[in-house]
């Protein structure tokens, strides 16, 4: 379903780095060249980084290329068609082998210490499995407007409870998912779903893991996409096409089923985990507060709630049965 392109030969027994670096892109050739330049300016240098393109029809390939020519820690990979963003923002995860993973995007810029900063306080700190930067939003020229609110750090909460309710409640933007993270609890966490704010889902998951690192500083610039004007039709329209591009027509439904779905998956978040019977039934009124308040998914989220609640009663009155069975046979 896609090539690999290098042209360096690589050496026999090449170390693992410690640092996988993920770009997914799309027809990036307009800042593609900036992203990978701030990348390769990284102060830190045991990284690896896999360049995934989504069948661009720019010039993507072709500077990627260059690039793969030059520095050879850059693995280039070329789908055969568009397989959506979240599909693309998986593979180039599972193309990774390093300890700490981070996905970059494509049209943005980093601070020369990034990478080690978040380094550094993820080796100091075993039960953090996120670390992030203030980060600066800018403009197409490369602006800076302003350094962007969020302020999630879930350094002085205790419990997995108390970390996903104060994410569930607080999280706006979504900068931290292009921070550093560690790639054994990134893969338990089961990556991007295919639903509208599949990166929320993930911060929600990734909550109950472990803690959030925010450093005080902006070391992390956001570019302005043009795309973010739109509204309406059309941004529904372009964001079931960024999902899956194949079905999109096909797919069309109205922003209250797609909020339903988005609603239904941060209840699994909160089903599926370890919390107790209590503490999964007080997350589920936060998520629906948060995401099914609307009137037109409301019904639909109350009605998951309670299912989920009857499936994880009925599976730990069984097991509860199981044990009584068990003692029973001992004696």
């Amino acid at each position: 379903m896609a090539t690999e392109f290098s042209f360096i030969k690589q050496p026999e027994e090449k170390a693992i780095p410690k640092v996988s670096i993920g770009m997914p892109v799309y027809n990036g050739e307009q800042y593609i060249r900036k992203a990978l330049d701030s990348l390769l300016a990284q102060d830190y240098e045991n990284f690896e980084l896999i360049i995934s393109d989504n069948a661009s029809t720019d010039a993507t390939k072709k500077i990627c290329l260059d690039y793969v020519s030059i520095d050879t820690r850059i693995r280039y990979y070329c789908n055969e068609y568009n397989l959506g963003s979240v599909e693309n923002f998986n593979r180039v995860f599972d193309l990774s082998s390093g300890k700490y993973f981070m996905w970059a995007g494509a049209h943005d810029g980093w601070a020369p210490t990034f990478i080690s900063s978040c380094v550094v306080d993820l080796e100091n700190d075993p039960q953090a499995v996120l670390c992030y930067s203030q980060t600066i939003y800018m403009d197409l020229e490369d602006n800076p407007l302003y350094i962007m609110p969020d302020r999630i750090d879930t350094r002085f909460l205790e419990s997995a409870a108390e970390r996903l309710k104060y994410v569930l409640q607080k999280l706006y933007w979504c900068n931290m998912i292009y921070g550093v993270i560690r790639s054994d609890v990134l893969r338990q966490a089961g990556l991007f779903r295919n639903v509208i704010g599949p990166d929320t889902v993930l911060i929600a998951e990734l909550s109950l893991a472990g803690t959030f690192i925010q450093i005080a500083e902006p070391l992390c610039f956001r570019r302005m996409n043009p795309a973010d004007d739109v509204s309406g039709e059309a941004r529904l329209i372009r964001m079931l096409k960024a999902l899956d591009p194949v079905n999109a027509n096909k797919k069309q439904q109205n922003i209250g089923r797609l909020y339903r779905n988005l609603t239904c998956e941060h209840l699994g978040v909160v089903v599926r985990s370890l919390l107790t019977y209590w503490q999964k039934v007080k997350l589920s009124m936060v998520v629906i507060w948060r995401f099914g308040i609307r009137v037109d998914i409301l019904p639909y989220s109350v009605v998951s709630v309670l299912r989920s609640i009857r499936v994880w009663f009925r599976g730990g009155r069984e097991k509860l049965d199981r044990a009584k069975r068990d003692k029973a046979a001992l004696k």
